[in-house]
């Protein structure tokens, strides 16, 4: 076999390809012993017609078409192996000539990475330290949230942080009703998302008193629904209600009731030991990505557009299983969006890339750094969280027979050890904060359910990534404050 390589642009190489005089001789001498055993001649038994005579009647071309049939596979394979490159995509195959056989094959390869000076990236560590203020502001969530409502004893308009009850009418600019009309609807003033002429309407009557706003919406308006875009509606409102919360006070009765913490003392320590956790984690895995933001911009890399395809093939099935635990699918997604599939994989392909080019930048990295795991290491991490445990026999029987689990434990390892050396190096051993969390001793007591429990809903969240900082525990009260207020 006769082979060159050329490098192209975009991570794909071509190989020309031309098979040896012997090599086609023996691939033609196997094609005729083929096909005519599958030829029927009339004058000759089945497989003895001579082969000028096969020639004469159909032509030397299916004796090269068979030939051309294995020949191809096995010269390619030869090739890839010559050459030294890794396909990540389906080849595209060219003739140059059928006898004896030559060809070009383009293919998207592996990319070659340089990830450029990458020791020399320097960062600066976060402080993590958490204010009393932020303890304030998650207890005062806590107490606007498990306060209840009562009706206002004076006559009054709504105003901020009032519950409302109101009932709707949306008609069209024809006069004609723009839905089925809303009754008891329920908002509260500076909380709920309501259109500020819509909430400025509902601030302007008292209870049993009617009003109406116009609202026109633009085109392009992507605060409103798809279905108001570019429409004038009408927005006829009645107020039925007006409520406002009665304050609970803030003190170690409430603390165990609505909190389960023994004293007011006690729940301000968990909240502030909540954030301080939630900001020291997240303050490491900003420097990690500001690091690794720092490393891709001196890195050269080409990345071939199938594997963006198959990372942006994973993306939608890691969305599609999110969204099946939200309870819907994603072509309700897509419908809510006014998107088609097709559209959503090109609005998330940039980021997609952008995290496949710092996930192989790393990889490359800890490749020359020698960062690995061994089993040697999974061991010695289940002694560990093993130790102390009560049920440690049963714990260490699901970790160490459980390959999903131990492999699990190895990309966390390789996680940790790869964005320690990153830290270590761009902070010159400062670390990434300062001020940091740090956990109490605790007694492990655990069950092998709640282990497995926790495998499978990492499994079920985003795959692991080079760039993530390591989880802590769960931020209790403080985080639940927060996605509740966020949404």
């Amino acid at each position: 076999m006769k082979l060159t390589v050329e490098r192209l642009p975009e991570s794909h190489v071509r190989l020309d390809i031309a098979a040896d005089d012997s090599e086609f001789a023996e691939a033609m001498e196997k094609s005729y012993r083929k096909v005519s055993r599958e030829i029927q001649v009339p004058g000759f038994r089945k497989g003895k017609a001579p082969r000028h005579i096969i020639e004469r009647m159909y032509g030397r071309e299916i004796f090269i078409e068979e030939a051309h049939k294995g020949l191809m596979d096995d010269l390619y394979r030869k090739a890839l192996a010559e050459s030294e490159v890794i396909p990540v995509g389906d080849p595209e195959v060219e003739y140059v000539t059928a006898e004896p056989l030559e060809f070009k094959v383009t293919i998207p390869v592996y990319p070659t990475i340089d990830p450029g000076n990458y020791a020399d990236v320097r960062v600066d560590s976060i402080d993590a330290a958490i204010e009393e203020m932020q303890v304030d502001e998650v207890i005062e969530r806590l107490q606007l949230r498990s306060s209840p409502w009562v009706d206002i004893s004076e006559s009054r308009k709504p105003a901020e942080g009032d519950q409302v009850t109101v009932d709707l009418t949306l008609t069209g600019e024809d006069g004609e009703g723009f839905q089925e009309p809303i009754e008891d609807a329920v908002f509260i003033i500076g909380e709920s998302q309501l259109f500020e002429p819509l909430r400025a309407a509902i601030e302007d009557l008292n209870i049993g008193e009617t009003g109406d706003v116009t609202i026109a919406f633009e085109e392009d308006d992507e605060a409103a629904a798809e279905r108001l875009r570019g429409k004038a509606i009408t927005y006829g409102v009645m107020l039925k209600s007006i409520k406002m919360r009665e304050l609970l006070t803030l003190d170690d009765e409430f603390a165990k009731t609505y909190a389960e913490e023994d004293s007011m003392e006690a729940l301000r320590t968990a909240i502030r030991n909540d954030l301080h956790q939630g900001k020291t984690n997240e303050s490491r895995s900003e420097v990690i990505n500001t690091i690794t933001e720092k490393i891709a911009e001196g890195a050269t890399i080409e990345l071939p557009a199938p594997m963006i395809d198959d990372a942006v093939g994973e993306e939608l099935n890691r969305v599609k299983q999110r969204l099946s635990y939200q309870r819907t699918t994603l072509e309700a997604f897509l419908r809510a969006n006014g998107q088609s599939e097709e559209e959503f994989k090109e609005e998330i392909r940039p980021g997609v890339a952008t995290r496949l080019k710092h996930s192989l930048i790393l990889r490359e990295i800890a490749e020359r750094e020698k960062i690995e795991v061994t089993d040697a290491d999974i061991e010695a991490e289940i002694d560990g969280i093993t130790a102390g445990a009560p049920n440690a026999d049963q714990m260490r029987t699901v970790y160490s027979g459980d390959r999903y689990m131990r492999t699990v434990l190895r990309n966390d390892l390789f996680d940790k050890r790869l964005t320690d050396f990153l830290i270590e190096t761009a902070t010159e051993g400062r670390g990434a904060v300062t001020n940091g969390f740090v956990a109490p001793p605790k007694v492990v007591d655990i069950e092998v359910s709640d282990a497995v429990a926790a495998a499978e809903s990492e499994a079920a969240g985003e795959s692991i990534s080079l760039s993530a900082a390591p989880t802590g525990e769960t931020a209790g009260v403080a985080e639940e404050l927060t996605e509740e207020t966020t949404g």
